[in-house]
């Protein structure tokens, strides 16, 4: 699934989760009931202000429509960039040493 599809998968959990039909929710953030479908299809990016506009009118989250678990659990992040280095071929783990060895400095 690309970063497209994610999102469109997130606003469209979001629209459930209100109990709001598409035609509803649409008419609320001002954007053609097509247009929310092809959000949550995958087939485009919500505009900025569409975000904007399901933030306010909707009180959503920022961070609910991005990846965010990392930062409600501090204890994985470690084991999460060990997993990521381990996997990565050598020239790129001499990359990333040298940039992580730059914040010990």
């Amino acid at each position: 699934m690309n970063n497209r599809q994610l999102m469109g998968q997130k606003i469209k959990e979001i629209r459930k989760r209100l109990n709001a039909t598409q035609e509803y929710f649409s008419e609320v953030i001002d954007i053609d009931t097509s247009t929310l479908s092809n959000i949550e299809r995958g087939l485009s990016y919500p505009s900025m202000n569409t975000l904007l506009n399901i933030i306010g009118k909707f009180n959503v989250k920022p961070e609910e429509f991005f990846d965010c678990d990392y930062l409600n659990k501090p204890e994985n992040l470690e084991d999460e960039m060990i997993d990521i280095i381990k996997n990565q071929p050598y020239d790129r783990k001499q990359i990333l040493y040298r940039i992580i060895k730059q914040f010990a400095i």
